[in-house]
């Protein structure tokens, strides 16, 4: 934000007709390799990666999870992340 406030001096000179993009990158790390988190923990991490991507996306939306998912999508997400959708 530092850019923008020196290019527009403060907010006196106007910028019309522009966009402001925003890129947040995450990583995800397992304590183990990610054959011996498949086979010899038997965790998916697929599940894990979209749990993590679902925390994320609702706090930048000021969302629950539940609005940000489409159609039976739902029903898979919380068998493996049910306190992202209020279950316990």
């Amino acid at each position: 934000m530092d850019l923008l406030d020196a290019l527009s001096r403060s907010g006196t000179l106007p910028i019309e007709h522009a966009t402001l993009h925003v890129f947040v990158a995450a990583t995800h790390r397992f304590d183990q390799s990610l054959l011996d988190t498949v086979i010899q923990q038997n965790v998916n991490p697929v599940e894990r990666m979209e749990r993590s991507a679902f925390i994320v996306a609702s706090t930048l939306h000021s969302a629950p999870p539940a609005a940000l998912v489409q159609g039976t999508h739902g029903l898979r997400i919380s068998a493996h992340s049910p306190l992202l959708f209020g279950a316990e």
